[in-house]
């Protein structure tokens, strides 16, 4: 009888840390693995994860962050599509990991949404331009070009080239909103195409990764 209770308790135990972790995962600080090339060569899609916290945290230029992207500007709300949270969402959660899908698959969270991983460029208040010089395209932020960034491919530059490249263009960053945009800058499909997104939209932000099996904290 002694040795009964003492499984049970053991499994309660182990039932209780389950879903502490699961609870953790989906408020706090979850697990992301990453599918897709467009932050290469920062994070690959061949076994990085990355850390996203999800509550108390600021976004500045430079972070590196997850959001849920949608085609429909008319499905774009206030309410985070992360925070409906189902029973179904709450257990799938517990194998630590939460899967990034292509842009042509479906979230888990809301199936009008694409969870996607991009870099912040422009905060509110900014003025974001891509200023094409020749075949290549520099990144500009208010009037200043952005130095450490590499230079980009202007599309259509020239015939035949797999590059998709990028279009010369100006956008001002709103309230509440962000510039995105991949490190793989030539193939990443960002608010060079879609505009900026709205802080509504965020999962959360990178705050770890684990890259090439070691962990990193500043991507």
């Amino acid at each position: 009888m002694k040795g009964l209770k003492i499984v049970v308790e053991v499994v309660l135990c182990l039932m209780i840390a389950i879903v502490l972790v699961g609870l953790v995962q989906q408020f706090f600080l979850a697990p992301v693995a990453v599918v897709g090339s467009s932050m290469e060569d920062t994070i690959s899609s061949s076994g990085d994860k990355v850390f996203v916290q999800k509550k108390f945290f600021s976004v500045d230029r430079g972070d590196v962050v997850v959001f849920y992207r949608t085609d429909d500007e008319d499905n774009v709300t206030t309410e985070n599509p992360g925070n409906r949270i189902t029973f179904s969402d709450f257990f799938n959660s517990l194998p630590f990991i939460n899967k990034i899908p292509h842009s042509s698959e479906e979230t888990a969270a809301a199936k009008e949404y694409v969870c996607v991983i991009k870099r912040v460029i422009g905060v509110a208040g900014d003025k974001i331009e891509i200023r094409a010089e020749g075949i290549r395209a520099y990144l500009y932020r208010n009037g200043e070009k952005v130095e450490s960034d590499f230079p980009m491919y202007v599309k259509g530059a020239f015939s035949g080239d797999p590059r998709r490249g990028v279009t010369p263009n100006t956008w001002e960053v709103g309230e509440g909103e962000l510039f995105v945009l991949g490190d793989n800058r030539d193939i990443s499909y960002d608010s060079e195409e879609y505009g900026c997104i709205k802080k509504s939209q965020l999962m959360g932000k990178v705050v770890l990764a684990k890259i090439r099996g070691e962990y990193k904290r500043n991507l």
